[in-house]
């Protein structure tokens, strides 16, 4: 009797041990590989002039749903604020009206250019409330290149890559990488922007010098162990 217990019990923990290996075997909780991005076809939007300027500028977007309708969607950069956020600009090209010239801002069209802002800014007075927004000589992107929340798309749930050209799209520079969202902007004069922006839990203030697409400095914000 004692010998049939015996076996009976031995035999249960091999056929849990045989369970367990199975369980951890089992290809459904086995991590999946990252979604591969979907490729998407893109059109060259119509052209804005650039107040101020000789350029005109165009967006390579993903193409609309009605290929027939009005599609013009750089209509913002005419206005005060200069600042559009999207998540189907893939590239802009700039148009020189003197020299008859055009470019891409970017070599490929293969990232999202998730938000664009131009400096300096109009700055409202009170004293004069009608005065003209001034001319664009700096546009600040937030590039998406990476799909790294594993979603298969590029959107704003992925980190941002901080980058700046004149005016035309020339000198295209590439500041500030890893990026997981931007807080302020803020335009000093041609040789200071400063952008407060957060990564890995961390909140920093960059001073840029547009001129020399140069980042003088970082800050990290002490801001208490409570605040991310």
């Amino acid at each position: 009797m004692k010998r049939l217990t015996f076996l009976l019990i031995a035999l249960a923990l091999t056929l849990s041990a045989c369970t367990q290996d199975l369980v951890d075997r089992n290809p459904s909780q086995e991590s999946e590989p990252a979604p591969t991005l979907q490729p998407v076809q893109k059109v060259l939007s119509s052209f804005n002039p650039i107040n101020g300027t000789d350029y005109l500028m165009a967006g390579i977007v993903a193409i609309p749903g009605d290929r027939e309708s009005s599609f013009n969607p750089l209509e913002w950069i005419n206005s005060s604020g200069y600042s559009s956020y999207s998540s189907n600009t893939y590239n802009y090209v700039f148009f020189n009206l003197k020299t008859e010239q055009y470019h891409r801002l970017l070599s490929a069209n293969e990232y999202v250019i998730y938000q664009t802002s131009g400096f300096p800014t109009l700055q409202y007075d009170p004293a004069n409330p009608d005065q003209p927004a001034p001319t664009v000589e700096w546009w600040v992107y937030s590039v998406i290149k990476k799909d790294t929340d594993g979603s298969g798309y590029l959107d704003y749930k992925d980190d941002l890559t901080i980058a700046l050209s004149d005016v035309g799209g020339n000198g295209y520079t590439e500041l500030i990488e890893n990026v997981d969202a931007i807080l302020s902007q803020v335009y000093k004069d041609s040789s200071a922007l400063f952008i407060i922006y957060n990564a890995d839990e961390k909140n920093y203030i960059a001073k840029i010098n547009p001129s020399t697409r140069e980042v003088l400095s970082t800050t990290e914000m002490d801001l208490g162990e409570d605040v991310k």
